[in-house]
């Protein structure tokens, strides 16, 4: 699956702007807010919708090219090298698009919020690293962009700095900075083994390599944190409940997407042969595939499971979000598991990172207006707000519609392709566990439109309960992003062939898969009865589910504590590496203090064993004059023997002279670095135990980190200013 045989190139600025216009024009923000804060918005506003239009050059310019559009910029031996095809073009373009939204509707929402200038400067940075994932072409350029994404929206989760947002950006930021380092690993890798980290097809050098595992789990595993990929998904439901809703709509919407994007270029391009029609190398791809679909089946059912019983709003959406990158994920492995036979998983987990992204980022956004207004979250103290929110309701209806796979909505077109893939993926090798993977996608499906079904109508039917009020009307601005979403859910549903023809083909056509499977994707037949009664079926089965559940108020109990991957997997393996690394610990401080409680003791030994020493060398000295002088008086009678005696005499005279330097210099030396070892040793342990305020406590103390990431991203734009004038 790699690109496509014939590259029509083409050099081009704009994938370079695109990145960097957000990037350098975050350093505008704080001087925009000198005029003002309508001065600031305009400008973060600007900025927003610069970016689209250049996106959507950018896709034109990819369409017009057939394949890719480049452009690299200087950083020394490694540039930052730009390189854009159809799948992420369109990447880049959902991502710029749903941003705009965003920024349209922070105009409202932020208004109830405070550090607005620390929120826009880090909202700019986010996106300029965010889309820079989306148009790289190698390794490290990607990892640059990636580390800029994620240390950027670290501020946005910890935009309030409560005490659970300062948790949840913990947490947030150790697992960024941990499956960053993954991805930088397995760069660094790659590179020392095939001399390249570009995104361009290595598995026959890769095939060759006893790392190759290594490398393809380090990825995985890098990029499946940012996708929250189960069991490293354990951020997602507690960043999304403390960050505000914009920032909410792009983390579920856009930024886990980058994760998604990182693991397709590895299982799609990466690890695929150079030539698509070689059918024998496809063997290690589809273990690949294979495993992928079982994370993806696995994050999707079990992240729907844990919705089901979410009494916040934004948490059951995080939990959804988690859901839904199960289907991409699923998606991704059946294209590298069907190989050069994989247009329709290609084509079902392109148009599914689109239709998320609208409903999705939407739903965080009308749940945020909805919390603006009332100041609730729980769904126990919400219900009956339809009258009062007229414009969000409908639109709701439809992105919960979308997400169940109505049809007719947007959802359903995405989830009938990914379906098709699972069973041509079982079909491929008749795998009875492929089959069982495709009954718990089913199974799925209901607990989705179950949960989405308690939400909508939580929020917007019934009784409103007493005491809630909503303040105000709608503002134009949501009422604005909320309908461009809507009509983008029906018109995706609407018109899934034009959709198929004009978007989604066209990225297919640019892999080098087979001629007849790439036509049977675009001649599938959407409103096939067999799908359809498919679809009848998960609804009937989640209607069962929601009756049952609120009748018996199974959703609103609690799960057990134990029931979850912190409890199961991630507080036993901390605890311990934390029982290992204190007992460690105590061993080497019991070891320091025991060298300093005993060393008047042991420089007793030491002084008495120099005694012994100097008394045995003295006797050995003394003792061996009288034999030493018979052998000297020997030695020198061998003079009279003629010159080879001699000289055999001045080379022994001179070894023995040159030994015995070496000894005393080295002896000297030795005295000096052990004196040398130990006071530093003696003041870094004494500064570490009694000065609490010394250099080092100031260095490591992690109050701290605020400050150095605000002068970490002042030198990153200074730095890059400097590209344009050197």
């Amino acid at each position: 699956m790699n690109g496509a045989a014939t590259e029509n190139v083409i050099t081009s600025g704009l994938p370079l702007a695109i990145a960097m216009v957000p990037i350098l024009s975050a350093a505008l923000v704080p001087l925009a807010r000198w005029f003002g804060d309508r001065y600031r918005n305009i400008l973060v506003l600007a900025v927003t919708g610069l970016v689209l239009v250049l996106s959507l050059s950018l896709l034109r310019l990819v369409w017009q090219a057939d394949v890719i559009s480049q452009f690299s910029v200087g950083f020394g031996d490694l540039p930052l090298y730009f390189r854009v095809d159809r799948l992420g073009a369109v990447f880049n373009l959902i991502s710029a698009l749903i941003w705009f939204l965003a920024t349209v509707f922070s105009l409202s929402y932020m208004t109830h919020e405070s550090r607005h200038n620390r929120y826009y400067v880090f909202y700019l940075l986010t996106l300029g690293g965010c889309l820079g994932v989306f148009l790289t072409a190698d390794l490290f350029s990607l990892f640059f962009f990636f580390e800029i994404m994620s240390f950027a929206s670290y501020l946005l989760v910890i935009h309030t700095q409560s005490e659970e947002a300062m948790k949840a950006g913990r947490l947030y930021l150790y697992l960024g900075v941990f499956g960053g380092l993954c991805i930088l690993t397995a760069a660094i890798m790659i590179y020392w083994f095939t001399g390249t980290v570009e995104l361009t097809p290595l598995l026959e050098q890769l095939l060759l390599l006893p790392a190759k595992t290594l490398i393809a789990a380090l990825l995985i595993i890098g990029f499946g944190i940012k996708a929250g990929m189960v069991p490293l998904h354990i951020w997602l439901p507690k960043a999304h409940p403390v960050a505000p809703a914009p920032a909410s709509a792009l983390l579920s919407g856009i930024m886990i997407k980058t994760g998604a994007y990182g693991i397709a270029r590895v299982a799609t391009v990466i690890y695929t042969p150079e030539a698509s029609e070689t059918a024998g190398l496809w063997a290690y791809t589809q273990q690949m595939g294979y495993v992928l679909i079982w994370f993806g089946i696995l994050t999707m059912s079990a992240a729907a499971f844990l919705a089901l019983f979410q009494g916040n709003a934004k948490r059951l959406l995080a939990y959804s979000s988690v859901s839904q990158m199960g289907y991409i994920l699923m998606g991704i492995g059946a294209a590298a598991y069907l190989g050069f036979e994989g247009p329709m998983a290609l084509g079902g987990f392109t148009l599914h990172v689109v239709n998320h992204a609208f409903f999705k980022a939407g739903m965080f956004m009308m749940v945020g207006a909805v919390y603006f207004r009332t100041g609730e979250i729980e769904l126990s103290r919400l219900g009956g707000l339809w009258r009062d929110f007229p414009v969000t309701s409908v639109v709701f209806l439809l992105a919960a519609m979308g997400i169940a796979g109505i049809p007719g909505l947007n959802g359903y077109t995405s989830k009938v392709l990914l379906h098709h893939a699972i069973v041509e993926a079982y079909e491929l090798h008749g795998s009875y566990a492929l089959y069982i993977a495709e009954r718990i996608f089913m199974l799925t499906g209901a607990m989705t439109t179950c949960y989405i079904a308690r939400l909508f109508s939580s929020i917007f039917l019934g009784e409103k309960p007493a005491g809630l009020k909503a303040k105000g009307k709608e503002p134009w601005n949501e009422r604005v992003v909320f309908v461009v979403i809507g009509a983008a859910i029906l018109f995706i549903g609407t018109s899934p062939f034009l959709v198929l023809k004009e978007l989604i083909g066209p990225v297919v056509q640019s892999f080098s898969l087979d001629d007849y499977r790439f036509n049977y994707l675009l001649n599938v037949n959407f409103w096939d009865s067999h799908d359809l009664q498919g679809m009848a079926g998960v609804v009937a089965l989640a209607a069962v589910f929601f009756v049952v559940g609120t009748r018996k108020e199974l959703f609103t109990r609690k799960l057990p504590g134990w029931l979850s991957i912190e409890s199961l997997v991630y507080q036993p393996l901390v605890s311990s590496l934390m029982f290992i690394y204190t007992r460690g610990g105590r061993a080497v401080e019991t070891s320091v203090d025991s060298a300093y409680l005993n060393s008047p003791r042991l420089l007793t030994y030491y002084c008495v064993g120099g005694n012994i020493l100097e008394n045995a060398a003295e006797s050995v000295i003394v003792g061996s004059l009288k034999p030493l002088s018979a052998f000297s008086y020997r030695v020198s009678s061998l003079e009279n023997h003629g010159p080879a005696f001699r000289t055999l005499l001045a080379i022994i005279s001179s070894t023995l002279q040159a030994v015995y330097r070496f000894w005393i210099n080295f002896i000297g030396l030795f005295f000096v670095y052990s004196k040398k070892i130990f006071i530093t040793a003696f003041y870094f342990l004494f500064d570490m135990d009694y000065s609490f305020r010394g250099r080092f406590f100031k260095i490591v103390n992690t109050s701290n980190f605020e400050y150095y990431l605000l002068v970490f991203f002042i030198l990153l734009i200074f730095i890059l200013l400097l590209q344009f004038f050197i």
